[in-house]
């Protein structure tokens, strides 16, 4: 069995995964503390996932995944598992501060174009 780096780590998680079966795969996360549902974006340069910022232009403007399980990467970047498909509920994700509703609709429609389907 791979580990991929990671190591075990216990955390509450919220539930926004809805009822199609997701596929989870192992990614950095870089920048900041984040909760279990947290909408990320890829920078293009260093293929690290970030807290998805819509005013920036590294990649990260763009919804790629959803991260699954609470994870701090403030000090240091961290492994982490990253839904890229499947079902979530809109609910209980976790979007950047301030973000209009335009900007959520449009990174609604971007999760959509990779295959998670936000309800």
């Amino acid at each position: 069995m791979q580990n991929f780096g990671m190591t075990s780590k216990t955390f509450e998680d919220k539930n926004f995964i809805g009822d199609h079966p997701p596929i989870m795969m192992p990614g950095i996360l870089s920048g900041g503390s984040h909760v279990s549902g947290t909408v990320v974006g890829i920078v293009t340069a260093s293929g690290k996932y970030v807290q998805l910022d819509s005013a920036a232009s590294d990649g990260s403007q763009t919804a790629a995944a959803i991260l699954y399980g609470d994870l701090d990467a403030s000090a240091e970047d961290e492994p982490g598992v990253f839904m890229n498909h499947g079902e979530a509920i809109d609910h209980y994700l976790t979007w950047p501060e301030g973000i209009s509703d335009s900007q959520k609709a449009a990174a609604i429609a971007q999760l959509k174009t990779v295959n998670i389907y936000v309800k």
